[in-house]
């Protein structure tokens, strides 16, 4: 399907020339006011010009290239009609639009952002950003109906923002004739598979429904029916011009060229071609029946190029310009131009007024007051988009809700701000997963999967129930409720049960000599404290069965099974921007722990862990970054696997994970990210090549450990739907050479 993207574009349609229409137009502009709440009406000596734009992604920025040139070449619009992104240039173009102001706005649109469709880190509540650190993929599923997917990879959230904000003038609109050129936009009835044409009520959500391209772009639900794409059914609609009373239609058609046959030698191309095929089928007859048909050459682009509108709205103006003789016999005169463009402009809608009052639609009881007073500080001042867009981000950022949009209602004489929050329908309870790769041995590969169950509300309003579990050389499950003490405040406490063990190994120098079981298993509570959506300090105390059994080589050090009680106070700290590749931000996580036994030692120890990382842009394209992690375990020794251990992936990349063993332990790492380039939002995000220097030190180590191992590493890493994906090499000290790769957290 050709059809797709967000907020786009809007311009100020076109022009024809007519012999005798100036004194007549002229009239009509006399009346002034009196026409200002009217459909454009073509004065009979003229006939009425329709602009029909064809659905396909970012190639319809080309459309914006050929309103510019009818613009600039007094071509009038009567009626404007579009599909998918020509539903969205045209939408924004009816409203007033002029070709600039759609160009600025496409420009400065975050489309990586927008056609992500995940609310960004930063606005995610503490807990989603613990899910997230766990999980640092886009996949949740539901299992309120057993497991299901969203329904689409993108809520639409982020594009319906985008609209509502645009359309917010017209928030009372009661037919799209009132526009200041009259439109239509087609969607997909998927409850009946026929097409419905858009031609009244919420001008945002009609919008946002044309392009709902199924499996990427959740549907629209308005009323009883839900809305998809409407290039499946109409992708060219010359006929719903012709309904509106077009005497010629101007149809602008995004010529993608001939097919690439090697394209076609994958499931994904094959597919694609099929569907571009069905929709090409309903376009036929429309392209036939326009008066002018413009073939706007795009086949030097793809339709999820969303960054490219500077080179592809030229294309619109091409196909315009080869068509100028056609196209000029319906330009006007000067003066019959200056009074189509203030009959239009008299249309326009620009004020906005203060809400009275907040009316919150789709929730009810508890969670609808909760919504309403979030918003209530916006009463009684001017609208401002970007705040209230926050505040919707803050909410959406509690994982409740796939999308929440707004708009302005009249009720009893006054005007009040109407929030819509939609709530997930296929959770809770959530499931995220994860799959887990790395390694810098072709003998030593980590791979695990895991998965984490979060319940809300099973326990009172705020409370959450999470289970995790995961299989692999780390293995187990831990179940913990999170129960607020005081309604509304930052208190917290967070009882748990866990049973995890780990495969863990013994070396000398780069030779592994055994394999070791460890078994950590317990009960405990914490008490803690949220400062804020990124900051949370926990105090608690365990119970634990704590062992380990030899697995497989020689036996290393004794096996052990303690019964220690431990305390734990743990502190983090979540400020980055993102958790696959952060741009920009800090974190930190630092965490001290008393346990009454000691492995092969008389009485207790205590251990200190910490990390911290920084992130900082330069430029466009660049990331600098630093990390700093270290440990101690404050004098006690004989610690075997209970110590801190160094070496794998990403953790001085050129010795063997867990090759570096001690009982105090440092590790620093700088390094430079730069952007190779940008994926189809939809599917990933970004390619990046990186370069690192790793340095670190071992206390109370084995005999032959290297004193400062160190190395330099270059490696590339890949954000996806899936995760971030990551392979390079390492070469350090003491001829330590490594190769590694992994899927999961890079930092």
């Amino acid at each position: 399907m050709r059809s797709f993207r967000p907020a786009v574009f809007l311009l100020e349609a076109a022009f024809s020339r007519c012999a005798v229409a100036a004194v007549s137009i002229a009239m009509v502009w006399a009346a002034g006011a009196a026409c200002a709440q009217k459909p454009v009406i073509a004065p009979p000596t003229r006939q009425r010009i329709g602009l029909v734009l064809e659905g396909g992604g970012a190639l319809g920025f080309a459309h914006v290239g050929v309103i510019e040139w009818m613009e600039e070449h007094h071509i009038p619009v009567d009626e404007v009609a579009g599909t998918s992104m020509g539903g969205l240039i045209g939408g924004l173009y009816a409203s007033g639009n002029s070709p600039q102001d759609i160009e600025e706005f496409v420009g400065g649109i975050n489309w990586s952002s927008v056609l992500s469709g995940q609310v960004p880190f930063p606005a995610l509540s503490y807990r989603r950003k613990e899910d997230k650190v766990a999980f640092p993929n886009r996949l949740e599923f539901g299992l309120k109906h057993g497991l299901s997917l969203p329904n689409g990879l993108n809520s639409g959230s982020a594009v319906g923002l985008l609209l509502d904000r645009e359309m917010l003038p017209y928030y009372d609109l009661k037919n799209f004739d009132d526009l200041p050129i009259p439109f239509r936009c087609v969607a997909t009835d998927i409850t009946t598979g026929k097409e419905h044409v858009f031609k009244d009520g919420s001008l945002a959500r009609a919008m946002r429904s044309t392009m709902s391209i199924p499996g990427v772009f959740a549907p629209v639900v308005y009323g009883d029916q839900i809305y998809s794409d409407g290039g499946a059914v109409n992708n060219l609609p010359v006929d719903v011009a012709r309904g509106m009373g077009a005497d010629i239609v101007i149809a602008v058609y995004l010529d993608t060229g001939p097919v690439d046959k090697m394209s076609l030698n994958s499931l994904v191309g094959v597919a694609g071609r099929n569907v571009a095929i069905m929709v090409s089928a309903n376009e036929l007859l429309s392209m036939k029946n326009a008066n002018i048909l413009l073939k706007a050459d795009v086949s030097k682009f793809s339709a999820g190029e969303f960054e490219k509108s500077a080179e592809i709205i030229p294309q619109g103006v091409k196909v315009a310009e080869e068509h100028s003789a056609e196209l000029m016999k319906y330009a006007l005169n000067d003066a019959d131009w200056q009074a189509y463009v203030a009959q239009r402009d008299a249309r326009r809608r620009t004020q906005i007024p203060n809400p009275q009052f907040v009316s919150v639609r789709g929730v009810k009881g508890a969670q609808r007051a909760e919504i309403a007073n979030e918003f209530t500080k916006y009463v009684g001042k001017p609208v401002d988009p970007k705040k209230i867009e926050e505040t919707i981000a803050d909410l959406q950022g509690t994982g409740t809700y796939s999308s929440i949009g707004y708009n302005l209602v009249d009720e009893k004489d006054k005007t009040g701000l109407l929030v819509r929050p939609q709530i997930k329908d296929y959770g809770p309870p959530f499931l995220d997963v994860g799959l887990t790769l790395a390694s810098n041995d072709s003998n030593d590969i980590q791979l695990g999967l895991g998965g984490r169950v979060t319940f809300f509300g099973l326990t009172g309003p705020a409370s959450e129930v999470r289970v995790d579990a995961s299989v692999g050389q780390v293995a187990g499950i831990t179940g913990e409720l999170y129960q607020p003490l005081v309604a509304a405040k930052r208190y917290f406490a967070a009882p748990r049960a866990y049973y995890t063990h780990t495969i863990t190994s013994f070396y000398s120098g780069s030779q592994e000599l055994s394999q070791y079981t460890e078994e950590r298993n317990g009960f405990g509570l914490d008490l803690g404290y949220r400062f804020s959506s990124k900051a949370e300090l926990r105090v608690g105390e365990d119970y634990q069965w704590y062992g380990e059994t030899l697995r497989v080589g020689q036996p290393i050090e004794q096996i052990f099974h303690l019964t220690p009680f431990v305390s734990n106070v743990r502190f983090q700290y979540l400020g980055q921007d993102n958790v696959q590749v952060p741009t920009k931000g800090s974190e930190l996580l630092t965490k001290f722990t008393h346990s009454t036994q000691s492995p092969f030692e008389q009485g207790g120890y205590s251990q200190w862990d910490t990390r911290v990382a920084h992130f900082l842009p330069t430029g466009r394209k660049g990331i600098l970054f630093g990390t700093m992690e270290g440990g101690t375990s404050f004098g006690a020794k004989n610690l075997g696997l209970a110590g801190f251990s160094l070496g794998g992936a990403l953790r001085l990349s050129a010795y063997d994970r867990g090759e570096l063993l001690g009982s105090d332990y440092f590790l620093g790492q700088v390094g430079y990210l730069y952007r190779l380039t940008k994926l189809n939002p939809v599917i990933g995000d970004s390619i990046y090549a990186a370069g690192f220097y790793e340095i670190g030190k071992v206390w109370n180590a084995a005999a032959g450990t290297p004193t400062l191992p160190n190395d330099i590493s270059g490696a590339v890493v890949v954000k996806t739907i899936f995760g971030p994906f990551y392979g390079g090499g390492s070469i350090g000290d003491s001829d330590h050479r490594k190769w590694f790769f992994g899927l999961g957290r890079v930092f």
